[in-house]
């Protein structure tokens, strides 16, 4: 089983067990997120691997996070936020992946440089301190440490942190990556 597969497994078995926790049929999912129920069989059943997109309007009908349903219920290995490599807002896609990460640490009131805009989606989450999202054409939207957004890359936008400087976690899908 590839990784990805095992990830669309992982995930379609999440939103499974959450869809059945809350007394929903497939059919009553698929009408929260505005798709058909074969879309959600197929996504239970680790068939299709859901955008970041979907992801984020299943985890908004299920009421929880996005991490929660990435998270396997197996045990893994963690990696510590200290031990994830140091890249910048530039970094190249990793070829054959369809998600990159970026750790971007800023200083106390520091802002990016200039906006990123890119194709596809970003869930950016504020590991530590305090940022706000500056999105061209909308209003500042401050987020607190262990805050998540959803971003349509294709908007530019910018991380400026806050009076306590910030730790981001930027997961965003690979250039030409299809999900």
């Amino acid at each position: 089983m590839s990784q990805q597969q095992g990830a669309a497994t992982a995930i379609g078995a999440a939103v499974r067990r959450r869809r059945r926790a809350l007394g929903l049929s497939m059919r009553d999912l698929a009408g929260r997120i505005g798709t058909s129920q074969p879309f959600v069989s197929n996504i239970e059943n680790g068939r299709i691997f859901p955008s970041l997109r979907t992801l984020a309007l299943l985890a908004e009908a299920l009421d929880v996070s996005s991490d929660q349903l990435l998270r396997s219920p197996e045990k893994v290995d963690r990696a510590t936020v200290d031990a994830l490599p140091h890249l910048d807002a530039e970094a190249p896609a990793t070829p054959g992946r369809l998600l990159d990460a970026i750790r971007l640490p800023l200083a106390p009131h520091e802002r990016e440089a200039r906006p990123r805009i890119h194709p596809g989606e970003e869930i950016v989450r504020v590991l530590r301190g305090d940022a706000v999202l500056l999105r061209e054409s909308e209003a500042p939207h401050p987020l607190a440490e262990g805050d998540a957004v959803w971003i349509d890359g294709a908007v530019p936008h910018r991380m400026e942190a806050g009076p306590r400087g910030a730790t981001v976690l930027i997961v965003r899908t690979a250039a030409g990556a299809q999900a």
